[in-house]
């Protein structure tokens, strides 16, 4: 019985051994560029997903977003509330921010953008704004009558949304903010491009310049921003945060993104698609690799079958043969990913309008495609070598 289950191994074995190499290598080959094209492009929508969801965090929300109590259009009492933030396990750093509803003009070109006054310091422990600073220079705290804008507001050649901007404004140059009826002249001091379309969209003051047009709008800010300890869960945190007393409205990112958290979704459903097809393509392209190899062997296996080789052992042998190209695509496909794409895209990432893209690739991901390339290996083997294990004979060894 022992001799007999070592027999489809011993033909696997064998078919390997004596078969044309480069037969081999090609049949592997393909194998791995079946498997290679299952996880590109799941990474690749992995990558956008991760790398949006990234631009939201670290140039807008933060990992928590806190908003005032219902009823409430400011945040009261802010010293005590960001000495309570930060003293909370998981908090790293945190910002208020003040949203202005203000509209800025330039050479006769005006327009409703998101205008936020803060303070620099604590807003770049929060945000990377700070760190995209294209042209000029990012605020300080005593800054009283400068501003930063970022691209699609400043405008010029080859913004997405220069339509809609102020024409091509320049660091140096003055814009008027107005506000409840006043008109206040602040100087560009910078431009900031964070390839994100939303944050883009922003300009930033400081609490000084705020507190100068009027004084009572900088008291008490009506967001505040958190950034998490990385590792660190933000609804964790959000349940310290409420233990320790904070009452007002606290959201994670997800929450605070709005239409963005729509788009991530809709890249979801694009991926799942996506993969879906990418299975197909790859069941249809290992079927017929194994399908013409089992087709181009039927006289051998019908000898085999007249020398007395029960059926089962005959196709047997061909899924663990099938089972063998597999695995050597998905090792070979692995090293082509890992040790080439990956390493190109990241120095080369794919620039879009919401993100630079890299490939991001989970260990679930890698693991369900790789089952998946071997079950459909197998299933394809298994397949058409039952069917001629099944054939007469004399059909299979003559043609007839």
């Amino acid at each position: 019985m022992k001799t007999e289950t070592r027999i489809p191994f011993y033909l696997a074995w064998k078919y390997l051994q004596r078969g044309n190499k480069w037969t081999l290598l090609l049949t592997v080959f393909l194998m791995a560029v079946a498997f290679v094209n299952l996880i590109f492009m799941s990474s690749l929508f992995n990558g956008i997903i991760d790398g949006t969801n990234k631009q939201i965090v670290n140039t807008m929300t933060g990992n928590i977003y806190i908003t005032p109590k219902d009823g409430s259009d400011n945040i009261s009492n802010q010293e005590n509330i960001l000495e309570t933030i930060e003293n909370t396990e998981g908090v790293e750093a945190s910002s208020p921010e003040i949203f202005v509803p203000a509209s800025l003009e330039f050479n006769n070109q005006k327009g409703n953008w998101t205008v936020l006054a803060i303070d620099p310091d604590k807003e770049k422990n929060v945000t990377n704004v700070s760190q995209k600073m294209t042209s000029g220079k990012y605020l300080e705290t005593d800054d009283s009558n400068s501003i930063i804008i970022g691209r699609q507001i400043a405008g010029g050649e080859g913004v997405e949304q220069d339509a809609f901007s102020l024409k091509g404004a320049e660091v140096g140059d003055k814009v008027t903010l107005s506000l409840n009826g006043l008109n206040e002249e602040l100087i560009v001091k910078g431009i900031f491009t964070t390839k994100f379309l939303d944050t883009d969209s922003r300009a930033f003051i400081t609490n000084k310049t705020l507190s100068k047009i009027i004084p009572i709008f900088s008291h008490n800010p009506n967001t505040i921003i958190v950034k998490t300890t990385n590792g660190v869960a933000e609804s964790d945190v959000i349940d310290k945060l409420r233990t320790n007393g904070i009452n007002e409205n606290i959201y994670t990112w997800e929450e605070a993104a709005g239409f963005m958290s729509s788009v991530t979704e809709s890249f979801l459903s694009i991926n799942i698609l996506i993969s879906f097809v990418g299975v197909l393509i790859a069941a249809v392209t290992i079927f017929i690799i194994i399908y013409v190899d089992i087709i181009n062997k039927t006289r051998e296996i019908g000898i085999l079958r007249a020398i007395g080789i029960k059926p089962y052992i005959i196709f047997t042998s061909y899924i663990i043969k099938a089972a063998a190209y597999s695995v050597g695509g998905v090792i070979l496909g692995s090293v082509v990913f890992f040790g080439v794409l990956v390493p190109y895209f990241n120095l080369h990432p794919f620039v879009l309008p919401i993100c630079d893209a890299v490939l991001v690739l989970t260990k679930t991901d890698f693991i369900a495609r790789a089952e998946t390339i071997m079950w459909v290996a197998v299933l394809s083997a298994l397949i058409p070598s039952v069917a001629v294990t099944k054939s007469k004979i004399l059909k299979a060894i003559f043609g007839k």
